[in-house]
């Protein structure tokens, strides 16, 4: 369906998840290829959130549409690290993009059509008026509200709620070196514990259709 740009010798930050939207196209976050520089232009895929048609064209409503050329019409955000997860929310179509950092920040970003997320010029909370600033940011450290490496990511709103009333609507994250899960609550950006000590090194999270954690 797509080809990326030719990838270096680097041998991270070169993919990462891939989803339907509620709008039924398809979304594919990538990597920057462990070269920050791709983040900030559209003259390559690298390090940007894309958006194509289910039979693999680009649709002509993309933000990048009439600026860039080729299949790098395909972006649909940019600034991106290592957007190793994101997650739709399944019924308001909601996406949450969740970027791996460097050396001192994870991030939880809102998906917007166009947004440019500031790396490598910006890392974590932002002022700066040409990012947009993350949702949430969480340090990197040892312990139950820091970590290394944001790998997972669910909306819990199943057809049937399997846990307490007050985790519906909720956005489960979890840390791929401190083995937790978090969750962010979208309605006032609270942040609290769920669970610590999980199985070692999370790279996914999925709510099932039983209301389950996965």
């Amino acid at each position: 369906m797509l080809d990326l740009d030719p990838l270096s010798s680097a041998t991270n930050h070169n993919g990462g998840a891939i989803h339907f939207g509620s709008d039924g196209k398809l979304y594919v976050a990538v990597g920057e290829n462990a070269t920050p520089s791709h983040a900030q232009t559209l003259a390559n895929l690298h390090g940007k959130l894309l958006r194509l048609n289910a039979d693999g064209s680009i649709p002509a409503d993309n933000p990048f549409f009439n600026q860039a050329t080729g299949n790098r019409r395909a972006i649909w955000a940019l600034g991106l690290r290592n957007p190793f997860t994101f997650a739709v929310h399944p019924r308001t179509g909601t996406i949450y993009v969740n970027d791996v950092g460097q050396n001192a920040w994870e991030e939880i970003n809102l998906g917007v059509a166009g947004a440019n997320y500031g790396w490598p010029t910006t890392e974590g909370p932002t002022t700066d008026a040409r990012f947009r600033a993350p949702l949430h940011a969480y340090g990197h450290g040892a312990g139950d509200a820091t970590g290394c490496a944001i790998t997972g990511g669910a909306f819990y709103d199943p057809p049937v709620a399997a846990f307490p009333s007050r985790y519906v609507g909720l956005y489960f994250f979890a840390d791929y070196c401190s083995n937790w899960i978090r969750t962010y609550d979208p309605a006032t950006g609270a942040v609290s514990g769920f669970a610590t000590a999980t199985t070692a090194n999370p790279v996914d999270l999925r709510v099932g259709p039983d209301g389950a954690l996965y």
